[in-house]
């Protein structure tokens, strides 16, 4: 019997619904585009406040790592809410967080839904652990066919005047296009200046 069978008669939502709080994402997309009934939004709501909720109190604690995690997830969920079913708003376009200086890298996600989305993400010492932290987070969304594939690194920094620079390339990688990473941190921070110093 599969999971089709055990729904209520009249409660279709309810299935989608136990994906989203599952965080199956793939798998509620495809059911929502398919012709699955809608859920409830309310309920979809709560479990984002919960998320935001336990986010918060887990970086008042140093639990960084988990408070992120459940901050993405609040996060692609109210993309589905607000966009509807499509992948590319479920997953954040950038992360680079407020004084950040360090690695970045630009990534592709293909399959599972994305059609070539392109992400900038930061963090770690190596251009390495970024891609293997947004391969892990792109699964954490249950995304589990999505692939993310590298598109090439560099640095980016917050300035003491204000601004963002970005700066160098992966030597695991290869350099980025520092134009399109500018673009999207700009559109990430609209009121920082962003430039590209080589």
């Amino acid at each position: 019997m599969n999971s089709e069978d055990t729904r209520s008669p009249g409660k279709p939502e309810s299935s989608v619904l136990q994906l989203l709080r599952d965080m199956q994402l793939q798998a509620a997309v495809e059911r929502l585009r398919n012709g699955a009934a809608g859920f409830d939004s309310a309920e979809a709501r709560a479990q984002i406040l919960d998320w935001e909720n336990r986010s918060r109190r887990l970086r008042a604690a140093g639990a960084i790592g988990e408070a992120r995690r459940l901050a993405r997830r609040a996060a692609a969920l109210n993309g589905l809410l607000v966009h509807g079913p499509d992948p590319a708003q479920m997953v954040a376009e950038t992360e680079l967080p407020e004084g950040y200086v360090g690695k970045i890298l630009m990534v592709m996600l293909t399959g599972g839904g994305f059609d070539g989305a392109i992400c900038l993400r930061s963090g770690d010492d190596r251009h390495r652990e970024i891609l293997h932290n947004t391969r892990a987070e792109i699964a954490d969304l249950g995304f589990p066919d999505a692939q993310v594939h590298p598109l090439g690194g560099a640095h980016a920094g917050f300035d003491s005047d204000g601004s963002v620079v970005i700066w160098g390339t992966s030597d695991e990688f290869g350099c980025c296009d520092k134009d399109l990473a500018a673009r999207l941190i700009a559109q990430a921070y609209p009121e920082k200046t962003v430039r590209i110093e080589e």
